[in-house]
Formats: C-alpha cells, sequence, structure tokens
C-alpha cells in the first residue's frame, strides 16, 4: 500500500528539521500561504501543504552541491544551471520526492519541481505553489508589491503570475542579474496564452448580462 498524504508530509517535515531555522520558517509561512490558496481554487488543501513543505528541501545546498545532486538523481545540467545552480534545487526536491518519499502525485512533483521559475504549462497546484512561495508574509514586508500580487491570485491565477513575471523581469535587469532562460521563455508562454485568452474574449462578445463599454472617444 503506498503512503498516505499525511504520512508523506510528515516524513518530509522530519527531513526539513535538518535545514537552516530561517529556511524553515519561510517554508512554513509558504505553507500557510498554499493551504489558504487552494481553498479558493479548489484545490484539496493536503496536497498544497506537501508541496509546499518540499518545495525548498535543497535551497539551503552551496551551488557545488546543488549541481552534485542534480546529477545523481539524473536531472540534465545545461551551462544555465552551471550558471545558476540555485535554480535546480526545484527540480531536485522533485525527482527526490518520487525517489525516496514514494510520491506517485505528478502534479505534486511538478509543482515541487517547477516553483523556481515557472512553466508554459502549468496545474493549478503549480500555480498556487509557485505564488505561495512569492508572496508569503515576509516577502510582502520586504516587497510590498507582492501584496497586490497575492490579492489577484485570489481572484485570477493567471494574472497573478504574469504580474509577477513582469515584476521579476524587472527587478533582475535594474540589479543586473542574470535572467534564467527556462522562466524567460515560461513568461513568454503565459503572455501568449494571455492575450490568446483576451482575443477569443472579444471574438465572443461581451458576457451575457453585461454591457459592453462604449469606445472611448478619440480625444485627438
Amino acid at each position: 500500500m503506498p503512503p498516505s498524504l499525511r504520512s508523506q508530509i510528515d516524513a518530509v517535515r522530519l527531513e526539513l528539521e535538518s535545514r537552516p531555522p530561517g529556511l524553515v520558517l519561510h517554508v512554513e509561512r509558504v505553507v500557510s500561504e498554499a493551504v489558504t490558496l487552494s481553498a479558493y481554487w479548489g484545490i484539496d488543501p493536503e496536497r498544497a501543504e506537501l508541496a509546499a513543505w518540499a518545495h525548498d528541501l535543497f535551497r539551503a545546498h552551496s551551488p557545488a552541491e546543488q549541481l552534485r545532486l542534480a546529477r545523481e538523481v539524473g536531472i540534465r545540467v545545461n551551462e544555465d544551471d552551471e550558471a545558476l545552480p540555485v535554480m535546480l534545487h526545484g527540480p531536485i526536491a522533485g525527482a527526490v520526492l518520487r525517489a525516496r518519499f514514494g510520491v506517485e502525485d505528478k502534479e505534486v512533483v511538478a509543482a515541487v519541481r517547477d516553483h523556481t521559475a515557472g512553466r508554459g504549462e502549468m496545474s493549478l497546484l503549480a500555480k498556487v505553489i509557485l505564488l505561495a512561495d512569492k508572496v508569503e508574509k515576509r516577502k510582502r514586508t520586504r516587497t510590498p508589491v507582492m501584496a497586490e500580487i497575492r490579492r489577484a491570485a485570489r481572484r485570477d491565477l493567471d494574472l497573478a503570475l504574469l504580474c509577477w513575471a513582469d515584476w521579476k523581469w524587472v527587478d533582475e535587469r535594474e540589479r543586473e542579474w542574470r535572467s534564467y532562460p527556462a522562466h524567460w521563455q515560461a513568461r513568454v508562454a503565459w503572455v501568449a496564452e494571455h492575450h490568446a485568452d483576451l482575443g477569443s474574449q472579444a471574438l465572443r462578445g461581451p458576457r451575457p448580462g453585461k454591457a459592453a463599454r462604449p469606445k472611448k472617444k478619440d480625444r485627438r
């Protein structure tokens, strides 16, 4: 019989106890955020809890150790990963969830794997975990715009993802930081999907019961 969700959560939490206290506090805040946000989108809170507890299991490891672990668990490491090894901590945790903790839920594993940079196609659970990681309480205090993104996530997860991706892009340009190509590829996909949805809505016309907004006059 496969392990229950609760036993998997307990096992991951036990593993997390060996991590730095500051990281553990961050994960606790992300768990709270993920469980709360999952309620808005009809996601099993235990699945969100498991992914949230696991998402940063390898965040505190050194770059050299992250590269070593990635290769050990079979992750193909490219030159972008060599330049930014910290981005591997999600994929490493996803692989370890399967191998060590017996997690067979593919969406949980993918949510952990993709929480750092995102991916063009993501489940609701994966979007919740990524956003919960970015808008937890301490990060909202440090970066107030995250509070706005948090509010958006309760109405529209895709809009919240786009807002976070745009903020990240600007922040990286201002700090002259290297951008991770996989994140940029995800953002391009999110933008394309967002505008495709807007185009579909325009073709369908206004929703029943809502009048179309009058066009603004040309003020030129």
